[in-house]
């Protein structure tokens, strides 16, 4: 499991997201897919998925910072990057101050559990 800094670029659907990924030494992953793990949003095309993808735009306006915490080193079939996310005022913290957003997406009825 590893640790970065992101700033949220766009928001695909209700559970895909763009961020830049903060690498450390000065290096950075611009413009990631990353698919927020444990969770499956209903598709864009249908009035749930685009309820789902308004509702995490608007949790995660352009430029928002956030912690992805990876959950392995590698991608999943599509290639993208795949996470949990925390929001917390102060990026210092460890451990993140509260549930993450993928919870949250659950909790909210905007996903459904998903471990393929």
């Amino acid at each position: 499991m590893y640790q970065y800094r992101a700033t949220v670029r766009s928001v695909t659907d209700g559970d895909t997201i763009r961020a830049d990924i903060d690498l450390g030494f000065n290096m950075v992953m611009r413009n990631a897919v990353i698919r927020l793990s444990g969770i499956n949003a209903p598709e864009t095309k249908t009035p749930e998925g685009r309820v789902s993808k308004t509702y995490l735009t608007e949790r995660l306006p352009k430029g928002t910072e956030l912690l992805l915490v990876s959950h392995k080193d590698e991608t999943e079939k599509y290639g993208r990057i795949l996470g949990t996310i925390y929001l917390w005022k102060d990026l210092t913290t460890s451990p993140p101050i509260g549930e993450s957003l993928n919870w949250e997406m659950l909790a909210k009825g905007m996903a459904v559990d998903y471990n393929p």
